[in-house]
């Protein structure tokens, strides 16, 4: 009881709660109490009015006999302490504040354990993202080892000295992976494509993301080339390069 004062006293939320849930239960009492029967009352004045004088007398004196006891028992009420109220009422303010708190705190856990779970999915999404970048890079890179492989510096041209790719252009497959080490940024509406020098004549090798990532990307099946070239052109490619936006070159 002392620790639940010291909160009730301290705490205006339990203090309301413990308000709240006295007019709950005044409420619950007053909506089942049940009413008497209609027919009752009339039953009642039908039997008084049947009464003789002397009978009439004796009710009298039992009904006045009765006020005088349950006013006696009033008075006692009034002075002597109620031990049942006063035993059970702390009882029930405290189990109904339990009943509150635990209520509060199972939406409290509920929310923490909501949070916790999505930032478990967030962490599990992005790790699964993690270890599929680097499953791609471990195949690449195994790709990029074989014999059959050839690396191909890209040199920027006398417009771009600074601009540099790396391709890997597997002889054998075919396959043609591009990495971009220094390209300036894309400008809006266009993009980079790469070209394989095939016979003296220019063949579109595939285009490069417009999200300007520098990492290895997939480039068309080359089955053979004398050199590669990179331009800069409308976005979504050209049948032909545009010479005049030739950022960087390489032979074979």
């Amino acid at each position: 009881m002392g620790i639940l004062e010291c909160i009730r006293k301290n705490s205006p939320e339990v203090q309301q709660a413990i308000l709240d849930v006295q007019l709950l239960l005044e409420d619950l009492a007053s909506n089942e109490a049940i009413a008497p029967h209609e027919d009752i009352k009339p039953s009642i004045w039908d039997r008084l009015s049947t009464l003789t004088v002397e009978e009439q007398a004796t009710l009298s004196a039992t009904v006045n006999g009765n006020t005088q006891i349950e006013g006696k028992e009033m008075e006692k009420r009034n002075t002597l302490p109620n031990l049942g109220t006063k035993r059970w009422m702390p009882l029930t303010i405290a189990a109904s504040v339990l009943l509150i708190l635990s209520l509060a705190s199972n939406i409290l856990l509920l929310n923490y354990r909501e949070r916790d779970l999505e930032k478990m999915q967030q962490a599990i999404s992005s790790n699964q993202e993690s270890l599929d970048k680097l499953k791609d890079v471990n195949e690449r890179w195994q790709i990029i080892q074989r014999p059959s492989v050839e690396t191909i510096t890209l040199h920027g041209i006398e417009k771009y000295p600074e601009a540099k790719a790396v391709l890997f252009w597997d002889t054998k497959t075919s396959d043609v992976f591009l990495s971009v080490s220094n390209l300036p940024l894309v400008p809006s509406g266009k993009q980079y494509q790469l070209w394989a020098i095939v016979d003296g004549q220019p063949v579109d090798a595939g285009l490069l993301p417009l999200s300007n990532d520098h990492s290895m990307v997939k480039m068309h099946h080359i089955d053979k080339a004398e050199a590669f070239a990179i331009t800069l052109e409308n976005e979504g490619g050209s049948l032909v390069p545009t010479l005049t936006e030739m950022y960087v070159m390489g032979n074979i």
